[in-house]
């Protein structure tokens, strides 16, 4: 005589029982934890996807410790902004870093940069083939030079 079924047992056939991942998942910011540094800069510059930025914008609901970063963290943002429109560059500095680039000498051109020597076989057979792909070009070059 068989044991009758228990109705709070489920009627399917288990599922297999799987495996953990070899690596653990990254962990991810949820509703429920605190917001980090990177995460309170990150809303406030409007820099987080919708997703997050909404899962902080929850947070926050919440969470009196997370506003009050936030919002200490908009004053300091506001507080930058104001202070970098007051911050200028003296004229002299100005003045002599464009003296510095206009006076700057060109560099040397990539025939005059001086060329590392090959040191493996893979190396060597590209320094060969990209020299004589050169040597063609320019033989060619003249070739047609001398047509015209």
């Amino acid at each position: 005589m068989q044991a009758p079924k228990n109705p709070a047992q489920p009627t399917t056939p288990a599922e297999p029982k799987r495996n953990k991942p070899r690596y653990p998942r990254q962990k991810t910011f949820a509703s429920y934890e605190h917001l980090s540094a990177e995460a309170v800069a990150a809303f406030v510059d409007n820099e987080l996807d919708e997703k997050a930025a909404h899962r902080a914008r929850v947070h926050l609901v919440h969470c009196a410790d997370c506003r009050q970063e936030v919002e200490a963290h908009r004053q300091a943002s506001q507080r930058l902004k104001q202070a970098a429109s007051a911050i200028h560059a003296p004229s002299a500095l100005l003045d002599k870093l464009q003296s510095i680039a206009q006076s700057c000498p060109a560099g040397p051109t990539a025939e005059e940069t001086p060329q590392h020597s090959p040191q493996t076989l893979l190396d060597k057979v590209d320094f060969y083939y990209r020299a004589l792909v050169k040597h063609r070009d320019t033989t060619h070059q003249s070739a047609r030079d001398e047509k015209h």
